[in-house]
Formats: C-alpha cells, structure tokens, sequence
C-alpha cells in the first residue's frame, strides 16, 4: 500500500467516524424529566409502572411477554396524570450495541399509546435490554427506563 491510499484510506476513515458521531448525537433527545421505574417489574410477567417525581406514572407491556427475537412484538404505553403527544421507544442492548431501533408508537386513546417493533438476534443466549420510553409533553421530554431481557431459543441458534 503506497501513502496516498494510505492517506485517503485514513480520511475517509476519518470522515466516517465524523457522520457516525454527528449521526449518533442527533438521535439523542433532551430528556427534562426522568420517571422511576420499580427495577424488581419483570416485563416477562406483564406490565410495569414508573413513576414520575411530581406526579402520574407510565404503564408499559410487551406482548408477548416471552419477548421472542424476530418476531413482531405488540408495545402498549397507559398514562395516568401524564399528557403526552407523541411517544417512542429507544431500544438499547445493555453492554452490546444492537443497533438504532426507535419505534414510534401511534396513540390511540388520550392516554394511550400502541406500537409494533422486532428485536434483531444476539450472539449471546441471554441478552440484557433497556427499553427507553421517551414522552413527548408541554414540559419537554419524559424518559421512563424498563428493563428487561431476551432468551435465544434453539430454532434462531
């Protein structure tokens, strides 16, 4: 390899790394309140509830509550003294990045919100998850994290 592949091999790296990070940074959102949520729910057995420091909570479930891999998975949000316009999920692998998969939710109720998405696979056999809900409110961003985790079963193995 001579320098000037060497060189335009390390711009374009360079360049890359650059969008990745602009790319990155503009699907962060500015989250103004952070809802508590009970870290023994276990989102295999059914909905769990967080709340919010001044007031209301977010009910969240998957179905079904197995939570397969590729396969869809029904997402429902209930509110309780929340009023929120729009409503997605940011699902991140815990110590893995399992790539962007924000689904939004469409409402369907005033305090409702419902949704579909698929986890991808992991090479592990038990993979840690966050789901993020993000809230958008007249206060600004509502973030209500839930964890849970996902089992590969022998057919995706």
């Amino acid at each position: 390899m001579n320098k000037t592949t060497l060189i335009v091999a390390l711009l374009l790296f360079c360049i890359a790394a650059v969008v990745g990070y602009k790319l990155n940074n503009t699907n962060q959102k500015n989250v103004a309140l952070l809802a508590a949520s009970d870290p023994d729910c276990e989102l295999r057995d059914g909905p769990c509830l967080a709340e919010l420091p001044a007031g209301g909570s977010i009910e969240f479930s998957i179905e079904p509550h197995s939570i397969p891999l590729m396969k869809p998975l029904s997402l429902t949000i209930n509110l309780r003294d929340i009023d929120a316009t729009a409503a997605e999920i940011d699902f991140v692998g815990i110590g893995m990045n399992m790539g962007y998969n924000r689904p939004q939710l469409k409402k369907t109720g005033s305090t409702r919100f419902e949704g579909k998405t698929t986890l991808p696979v992991c090479i592990l056999q038990r993979m840690p998850w966050e789901a993020r809900l993000l809230l958008e409110t007249d206060s600004g961003t509502v973030m209500a994290p839930f964890r849970f985790h996902t089992e590969k079963s022998p057919a995706s193995q």
